[in-house]
C-alpha cells in the first residue's frame, strides 16, 4: 500500500537541523542498540494482542462510528501485519538514532520550501501526543526508573528525562508510521493507533523493567532524584507562592533565618526607615569587596571560567557586618533567591553568568528601595525575567542569535556595573535597551523570512479573492439547472483559477480576460436555447472554451481524475444540448425550486474540527484526563481564539510540531490573522502555521508561552520548597 506522504512522512521529521546531538558514551550506545534490536519482536506481540482486542472488542472500546470500520481494519491488519512490524521497527530506529545524533529523521524537506502546517497536519501531531500519553500510562513507574539509569549512562549527576531517547514519544510516532501502512482510512488509522498504543504500554512496562534489571546486573548505578529535570514541553509545576500578589516578596522577609523571625516593617514606615538610616561602614565595605570580586571575575583571562562568585557564598560575612534586622533579612532573602536563580535548569548556562553579575547590584537596590520587594513588576525583576525568557528560546549553544544575545547582555551588565547609582531607574533604562535590542533582532529575522512572509501574504489574498469570486459565481449559477459536479467545479475550482490568474497577471489583461470570458460562455452553454443558430454557435465555441478550461485546470494543478470527471460531465451536457428537438428553452425556476436545488446540490460543509468520536484518539479512551481538558473547565480567558488574537510578533512559545516540542518565536501574522510565521530552533528554518491549526494546538494544551512561569516565580517556588524542608 502506498502511504499518504503528507500525513505519514511529515511526522518523521525529528530534531531540527542545527540542534545539538545528545552526548552518548559507547556503553550507552550499546544499550540503545540492544533495546532497538528487540523492537521487531515487540511489534509482533503488539500486532497479535491488538488483533485479539479488535476481534473481541470490549464494551465502550469503539464508538458507534468506529464500529462501522473495525471489521475492515481487522482484515487489513491481518493481511499487512508483516509490513506493520517492519515499518514500526525501522521507524523507531530512525527516530531514536536521529534524536541521538541531532539530525533530521527525514531529508525530504527542502529548507528553502515554505511548508504550511494546517489543521489536518496538526491533527496528526495531536493524535501522536495522545498516543504517547497512552503508552506512558501503566508504564510510568518503569519509565522513571529507566531514566535513573540512562542519566547515569549519559554522565549526569541528576535524573533527566531528556537523557532517555527511548521514551513514549518515539514509540508513538513509530506506531503512527506503521498504522499508515496498514490502512489509508483516517478513522481506521485512529482505531489502530489507539488500541496499539494501549497494548504497547503493557509491553513497554515489561521491557523497561527488564532493561533496568540488565543495567543493574552490568553494575550501572542509578541516578538519584535529588533534582528532577523537567523535559521540554512538560507541564510546569504549579506556583506555590504567587509573586504577583502585592507585597508577596516583602512578606517573605520575616521567614528568613537571619531575621530571627522578626517581622519587617512595610509601607511608608519601611520607606522612611531604609532611606534615612546610615549604612554601617563595615557593611558597605563588605559590599564593595564583593563588587570588586564580581569585576575581577568579569575581566578575567580570555577562555577562563567567568562565573562570578555567588552572593550566597558571602552571606555569612555580609550578615556579620550589619546588625540592622531589615538589612540582614534582605541579604538573606536576596542571596537565597539568587541561589535558586543560578540553579534554575531552564536558564541557559551563558545567562547564569549574566544573572550572577546582577547580584550585588540588585541587593543594593533592595536595601534602599522597598518597591523591589513590594511589586513583582519592579524593573529589577522585569529585567531578569526578560533576559531569561529571551535566552530560553535558543536551545543550540552555537545558534548565532544566542551568541549575539549573550554578548549584548554581557555589555549591558558591564555598563550597569559602572553606573554611579544602582537604582530602579538604572534597571528601567537597561530594560528599555534590552527591548530595543530584541526588537532589532526580531526585525533581522523578519527580513530574512521576507520571502516566506510574501508567500503567505499572497496566500491570504488568494483566499480572500477565491471566497469573493466563489460567492459571485454561486449567485450566477442559481438559475441554472446542472449537475452538482459542474456546479462545484464552477464555484470552487474555477474560482481558484480566476483568483490565481488575477494575482499573477491582473484583472484586465490576458489570460485573466479569457478565463472570465470562459465563465460567461460556459454558463451560456449550460442553458443553450433550442435553436439551430445556438447549436451552430456552440459548435464553433466548444474547441476554444474547452481549451481554456483545460488550461485553467492545469494552472491550479487540478488532479487528473477530477479533470476527467468534469470534462465527461460537460461532454454529456453539450452532447444533449446539440441534439435538436429538446422542446425549447427551459422555463425560469421558481423561488421554491431554486431553494430546493441549492439544498439538493449544496456542497457538503466540512466541520471545523472532527468530533472526538471520529478523531484518532478521543478523551474518553484515556485512562486519566487532565482537568483542564474536561469540557466546561475553562474560563473565557482560556478561549483559544482569544489567545490567538492576543499573539504578537516577538512573543515566544513552545509548540508541538512534527511530533515533538519546539521552541519558537512569532515573527509575523497576516493582516487577516489566518497565517502565522514562527522562527524555530534552526535560524535558517521557519514554521508557517494556519490560525485554525494554532487553535487546535491551543485546545489540546500543545501550545503555551515559553515564559509561562517567570524566572523569578520559579526561584521563589524553589526557595519556598527548600525552606519548608528545613523547618
Amino acid at each position: 500500500m502506498r502511504r499518504d506522504a503528507d500525513q505519514c512522512d511529515d511526522i518523521m521529521l525529528s530534531r531540527s537541523t542545527g540542534q545539538e546531538p545528545m552526548p552518548i558514551s559507547p556503553k550507552f550506545r550499546r544499550f540503545i542498540d540492544d533495546e532497538l534490536s528487540r523492537a521487531a519482536a515487540m511489534a509482533e506481540r503488539t500486532v497479535d494482542l491488538t488483533l485479539a482486542q479488535l476481534q473481541q472488542p470490549r464494551e465502550g472500546m469503539l464508538s458507534q462510528t468506529e464500529r462501522q470500520h473495525y471489521l475492515e481494519l481487522v482484515a487489513s491488519l491481518k493481511k499487512r501485519a508483516p509490513l506493520f512490524q517492519r515499518e514500526f521497527s525501522d521507524a523507531l530506529k530512525t527516530l531514536v538514532r536521529s534524536e541521538i545524533e541531532g539530525t533530521s529523521a527525514s531529508s525530504a524537506e527542502n529548507i528553502g520550501d515554505l511548508e504550511l502546517m494546517d489543521e489536518a497536519r496538526v491533527e496528526i501531531d495531536i493524535e501522536v501526543s495522545r498516543a504517547a500519553e497512552l503508552i506512558k500510562g501503566s508504564a510510568d513507574w518503569e519509565l522513571r526508573e529507566l531514566q535513573t539509569f540512562t542519566s547515569t549512562l549519559a554522565g549526569q549527576t541528576h535524573v533527566s528525562a531528556d537523557t532517555n531517547p527511548l521514551g513514549p514519544l518515539p514509540y508513538a510516532r513509530a506506531l503512527w508510521q506503521a498504522a499508515c501502512l496498514v490502512t489509508s482510512v483516517p478513522v481506521q488509522r485512529g482505531i489502530l493507533l489507539r488500541i496499539a498504543a494501549g497494548v504497547m504500554s503493557g509491553e513497554l512496562k515489561k521491557a523497561w523493567a527488564a532493561a533496568c534489571t540488565r543495567l543493574e546486573e552490568q553494575g550501572i548505578e542509578p541516578g538519584i532524584y535529588r533534582t528532577v529535570v523537567i523535559p521540554s514541553g512538560a507541564a510546569p509545576r504549579a506556583p506555590t507562592f504567587d509573586v504577583t500578589r502585592p507585597g508577596a516578596l516583602e512578606s517573605l522577609l520575616s521567614t528568613m533565618p537571619a531575621g530571627g523571625g522578626v517581622r519587617s516593617q512595610s509601607g511608608a514606615t519601611a520607606d522612611r526607615s531604609r532611606a534615612s538610616h546610615v549604612r554601617n561602614p563595615a557593611f558597605e565595605q563588605a559590599l564593595m569587596r564583593l563588587e570588586d570580586l564580581m569585576r575581577r571575575a568579569a575581566t578575567g583571562p580570555i577562555g577562563a571560567p567567568r562565573m562570578p562568585p555567588q552572593l550566597g557564598e558571602h552571606r555569612a560575612s555580609l550578615l556579620a557586618s550589619t546588625s540592622e534586622t531589615v538589612d540582614r533579612q534582605i541579604v538573606d532573602l536576596l542571596s537565597r533567591l539568587f541561589e535558586a536563580v543560578l540553579s534554575d535548569r531552564r536558564l541557559p548556562a551563558p545567562f547564569r553568568t549574566v544573572m550572577a553579575r546582577l547580584q550585588v547590584s540588585a541587593l543594593r537596590v533592595a536595601l534602599v528601595d522597598p518597591g523591589l520587594l513590594e511589586a513583582h513588576d519592579h524593573p529589577v525583576w522585569l529585567l531578569m525575567n526578560r533576559i531569561a525568557s529571551a535566552g530560553e528560546t535558543y536551545s543550540n549553544d552555537t545558534d548565532p542569535r544566542l551568541t549575539a544575545l549573550v554578548a549584548w547582555c554581557d555589555t549591558l551588565v558591564d555598563d550597569m556595573a559602572r553606573a554611579p547609582t544602582q537604582d530602579a531607574q538604572l534597571y528601567r533604562q537597561s530594560l528599555a535597551r534590552l527591548n530595543a535590542f530584541l526588537s532589532e533582532q526580531l526585525h533581522e529575522q523578519q527580513l530574512h523570512a521576507q520571502p516566506a512572509i510574501d508567500a503567505l501574504t499572497r496566500a491570504e489574498r488568494r483566499e480572500d479573492l477565491e471566497r469573493h469570486l466563489s460567492q459571485r459565481l454561486t449567485e450566477q449559477m442559481v438559475p441554472i439547472r446542472t449537475s452538482a459536479a459542474i456546479r462545484r467545479f464552477v464555484t470552487g475550482a474555477w474560482a481558484k483559477v480566476l483568483a490565481e490568474t488575477m494575482l499573477r497577471h491582473g484583472e484586465k489583461v490576458e489570460p485573466t480576460v479569457g478565463y472570465l470570458k470562459a465563465v460567461d460562455e460556459l454558463l451560456w452553454s449550460l442553458r443553450l436555447p433550442d435553436h439551430p443558430q445556438s447549436r451552430k454557435r456552440l459548435l464553433a465555441l466548444l474547441p476554444s472554451l474547452l481549451q481554456r478550461i483545460r488550461d485553467g485546470m492545469a494552472l491550479i494543478g487540478l488532479p487528473e481524475a477530477e479533470r476527467r470527471a468534469v470534462l465527461d460531465e460537460l461532454l454529456a451536457v453539450h452532447t444533449e444540448a446539440l441534439r435538436p428537438g429538446k422542446g425549447g428553452e427551459e422555463p425560469e425556476l421558481t423561488p421554491q425550486q431554486i431553494v430546493q436545488q441549492l439544498r439538493d446540490e449544496a456542497l457538503p460543509t466540512a466541520s471545523t474540527r472532527p468530533p472526538f468520536s471520529e478523531s484518532l484518539i478521543d478523551l474518553s479512551s484515556m485512562e486519566t484526563v487532565p482537568a483542564e481538558a474536561m469540557p466546561g473547565s475553562g474560563s473565557m480567558d482560556d478561549d483559544p481564539a482569544r489567545r490567538i488574537d492576543a499573539m504578537a510578533p516577538g512573543d515566544r512559545y513552545q509548540l508541538f510540531l512534527h511530533g515533538r516540542w519546539t521552541r519558537v518565536q512569532l515573527l509575523w501574522r497576516s493582516v487577516g490573522g489566518r497565517f502565522f510565521l514562527f522562527a524555530g530552533v534552526d535560524p535558517k528554518r521557519s514554521h508557517s502555521v494556519t490560525r485554525r491549526a494554532l487553535e487546535r494546538l491551543s485546545e489540546e494544551g500543545l501550545m503555551k508561552p515559553l515564559d509561562d512561569v517567570s524566572l523569578v516565580q520559579r526561584a521563589v517556588d524553589s526557595l519556598m520548597r527548600k525552606l519548608t524542608l528545613t523547618q
